[in-house]
């Protein structure tokens, strides 16, 4: 019991370790043997668990699959109108690439490696099937305007999801046209904002676009 034990927390460890460097060089600029040497552990103890790096890859992607995936989840539990449990998603994913690890590596590693579309593995195609099928729940309760195109509807979302990773990272000498006014420093529309930030500003635009409610 004891050595299974120490087994899967040396496994854990190597996922932690493999998503960092994922995370910081992506999946071609990352190598066993950085990761190894960041997870403390010897490359056969490595290679006990995982024989490649794509093997590695897959484990972080279903991790961040699963972490993400029961976020969700709970989320489709609320009693509140669909569209508001489909912005609620929005924000919780966002907040998950901010700030999980893991979550982040895996949402990275299905951009820049061949992903079966298995939601198991597949971030974004999990994410946008949750997505699809909450509008589709908002159009029926009619928090989604009856026009709207519930496939478009979804895929914006995922679109403005994927996109705040990129935005907050904007370098502080953007050229002059993006950056805001000196005098309205109490409305700055930073790029150091966080992508929660940069995530409110897209759906207050987006909303009476899509949704019945009043804006919130």
């Amino acid at each position: 019991m004891v050595k299974q034990e120490r087994s899967e927390r040396t496994r854990r460890n190597l996922i932690r370790a493999a998503s960092t460097v994922f995370d910081q060089a992506g999946y071609e600029g990352a190598t066993l043997s950085v990761i190894s040497e960041r997870a403390q552990v010897t490359k056969g103890a490595l290679f006990f668990h995982f024989s490649a790096k794509s093997d590695l890859a897959r484990a972080v992607q279903a991790e961040a699959c699963v972490t993400s995936g029961a976020a969700l989840v709970e989320l489709t539990r609320r009693e509140t109108p669909a569209f508001e449990i489909a912005t609620a998603m929005a924000h919780t994913l966002v907040g998950l690439l901010e700030t999980d690890l893991v979550v982040r590596a895996g949402a990275r590693l299905t951009q820049e490696i061949r992903t079966p579309d298995d939601p198991s593995l597949h971030c974004h195609l999990n994410w946008l099937g949750a997505l699809h099928g909450t509008l589709r729940r908002a159009s029926r309760d009619g928090s989604l305007l009856p026009e709207v195109d519930v496939r478009a509807a979804a895929a914006l979302m995922l679109s403005m999801i994927t996109g705040t990773t990129a935005l907050p990272r904007v370098p502080a000498n953007t050229p002059r046209p993006f950056q805001p006014p000196r005098a309205s420093h109490s409305h700055s529309h930073s790029p150091r904002e966080t992508g929660d930030q940069w995530l409110t500003r897209m759906l207050h635009l987006t909303r009476p676009a899509l949704s019945s409610l009043p804006a919130r």
